[in-house]
């Protein structure tokens, strides 16, 4: 869940209080200009200087900040907001007249506009999605606007910011919840076959029926493999992680969880060797040929993600597979001795 903790001392030290909700007045929590250090899980916040959202302000993403830097002290922080926006694909379009008018230009990412032609030219702005902050210069809390989803600010004029805008940021999220579910009845089979791991032949000379325990020469491996692939369009964070829980471990007595991480090799392969044994029953003058054998398979698995972010539910899916080897069985072909 997305909140804030707000520490009185630097360090996170002092009294604190946790919010998971916007905080327009925070002497109403007796919590009001004394915060001097912050914890924010998940979506950014913002944290204003006076009540009610107003007044310079100051926005933090995901993070721990020991001591609350720029125009922010202890005795300045008075209302709290939370960004719920979808952060995932922000657009912003800013102009250099106001009205829209002017050369425009469709930010997708951070930009320092000093470097480009428009620097201290822009008067108005369009957002088309995401959460972004315009600075006169880089990351200056004393002077900057905050511009949401769905906003067009047709004037800066009209809020004292006209032809100062020289550094332009989208808000990031944090790490979402992810729950998944593997979706075992849509599992497909992508490839299988027959190894042999070993043979043998017995003669039965005799007159009865002859029962032998076969046993192989070589150690049979037993193994488990899994992984995971994100969809293409996937939302979710490099550094995220979640479980895949209920998988059947190598020994097949117990259930296993792999553990899958954006950003990293999402692989997991278990082993174990074991010697592999068979009862054959050889009847009466019969040449037995008996093989040792398994079947190899790998399948594919949809599973759904389930991701909450800014208390916001999100649908993705993703592929989980698995390869494994069955137990080994046997084939026995019998042929009657001349």
């Amino acid at each position: 869940m997305d909140s804030i903790t707000v520490y009185e001392g630097a360090n996170f030290t002092g009294l604190k209080r946790t919010f998971t909700a916007d905080v327009p007045y925070l002497i109403k929590e007796s919590f009001n200009d004394c915060i001097s250090s912050v914890k924010v899980v998940g979506q950014p916040w913002i944290l204003y200087e006076d009540a009610n959202y107003q007044g310079s302000f100051k926005a933090l993403e995901e993070g721990e900040y020991s001591v609350i830097n720029g125009f922010m002290s202890r005795l300045q922080v008075s209302s709290l907001r939370l960004i719920d926006d979808d952060l995932s694909h922000p657009q912003i379009t800013v102009y250099e007249h106001p009205n829209e008018g002017g050369e425009d230009l469709v930010l997708t990412q951070e930009t320092v506009l000093a470097y480009g032609v428009l620097d201290n030219k822009i008067s108005s702005h369009r957002v088309q999605s995401g959460a972004w902050v315009l600075y006169d210069r880089k990351h200056s809390d004393k002077s900057s606007i905050l511009a949401r989803a769905g906003e067009y600010l047709k004037n800066y004029g009209d809020v004292g910011f006209d032809n100062k805008v020289s550094h332009v940021y989208p808000l990031r999220a944090g790490k979402c919840s992810v729950t998944a579910t593997i979706l075992w009845d849509k599992a497909q089979v992508e490839s299988e076959r027959i190894t042999q791991i070993d043979q043998y032949v017995y003669n039965n000379h005799t007159g009865l029926e002859q029962e032998i325990t076969l046993t192989t020469s070589k150690a049979v491996e037993k193994y488990i493999s899994y992984s995971f692939e994100f969809s293409n369009e996937t939302s979710i964070k490099v550094g995220t992680s979640f479980a895949l829980q209920g998988l059947v471990s190598i020994d097949a007595e117990a259930s296993t969880t792999f553990i899958v991480k954006k950003g990293c090799t999402t692989s997991s392969t278990k082993s174990i060797r074991t010697e592999v044994s068979k009862p054959v029953k050889a009847p009466p003058h019969t040449k037995m040929t008996v093989i040792f054998k398994r079947k190899e398979l790998r399948k594919s698995v949809p599973v759904e993600l389930k991701i909450i972010r800014a208390n916001k539910l999100y649908i993705e899916t993703g592929t989980f597979r698995c390869e494994f080897a069955t137990e080994t069985d046997i084939d026995v072909l019998p042929i009657p001795l001349a």
